[in-house]
């Protein structure tokens, strides 16, 4: 963060003092130690937290409205049925911190994160607000270079998404019922059965497993079983009967990019349309692995 950056967070508000009985409003605090302090009941609002070093403390039932922390350091301090709402963290560090019944709604990580191991118990319980805070951790563990934290915090987002989709749905709130209308809940609806589609397809891009379990379902059981019922609309070279095992072979050779030989030709309209599908669908399966090798070389 520039200098010219954290000053726009610093103007207007003059410069207090970190003492008892830690309330203020309008207030900027910087290049204080409350190392091993033990923070009650403080309510702090609109303030700027700048260098400010909270190492070993405890912060407990204490409030935080739309403040900044810059620079805070954070290692093994503990924050017990706390609220920060609306605030912003920069370039703090947060080692081995403790966070216990503790809320972040609408708040904003910047060049730091928290593990979730820590906040997975602490995040908003509103789906669409739990949303947004882990999408913001998931790209800030990501630029950090933290890919297993980063990931954990997109599957929490995407889980949200969900939640929050059928929230939608089902109109489980008045704040549903009045921002989603028969339309809204329709799109809703809609983007829901395409993040499960997501989830069974391909485990949202980050389950290779998932991907090679419906390739096999499809290539090996799917497919050969409606070869089988459309079998006279095939043919094998000489005119040889057709096996069940020999369809396994022709679906294999239709959807994957190998030298597999089945000797079986599609001769009736609907085999050949469905195995111009399948051929279609192994090129969307090999896409869908790049994709995966590509992201995955980029969190290596």
């Amino acid at each position: 963060m520039s200098e010219a950056e954290a000053g726009t967070y610093i103007a207007g508000r003059k410069l207090g003092q970190l003492e008892e009985p830690y309330q203020a409003s309008d207030l900027t605090f910087g290049s204080i130690r409350l190392d091993g302090r033990s923070l009650k009941n403080a309510d702090y609002q609109h303030c700027t937290f700048a260098n400010i070093s909270f190492k070993e403390a405890r912060l407990q039932s204490s409030t935080f409205l739309d403040c900044v922390f810059i620079g805070c350091y954070f290692r093994r301090a503990e924050l017990v049925n706390s609220s920060f709402v609306g605030c912003r963290f920069i370039d703090c560090q947060f080692t081995h911190i403790a966070v216990k019944s503790s809320r972040f709604p609408h708040s904003l990580f910047r060049g730091c994160q928290i593990d979730i191991e820590e906040l997975e118990h602490n995040l908003p319980p509103e789906p669409n607000i739990r949303e947004v805070l882990t999408r913001n951790l998931s790209l800030e563990s990501s630029k950090l270079g933290l890919s297993t934290q980063a990931r954990a915090y997109r599957m929490a987002e995407i889980r949200a998404r969900e939640a929050h989709l059928r929230a939608a749905i089902a109109g489980q709130s008045q704040w549903y019922r009045d921002h989603f209308d028969g339309l809204a809940r329709l799109r809703a609806l809609l983007q829901l059965i395409l993040s499960l589609l997501n989830r069974w397809l391909w485990g949202y891009g980050e389950r290779v497993a998932t991907l090679l379990r419906n390739l096999v379902l499809v290539a090996v059981f799917l497919f050969p079983a409606c070869f089988y019922i459309l079998r006279d609309g095939l043919r094998k070279e000489g005119h040889a009967p057709i096996e069940p095992l020999d369809l396994v072979y022709f679906s294999l050779d239709n959807v994957l990019p190998s030298d597999i030989r089945s000797g079986i030709q599609a001769i009736d309209l609907v085999p050949r349309v469905l195995a111009a599908s399948e051929s279609i669908f192994g090129v969307i399966v090999l896409a869908l692995f790049a994709a995966y090798i590509f992201r995955w070389s980029l969190h290596r």
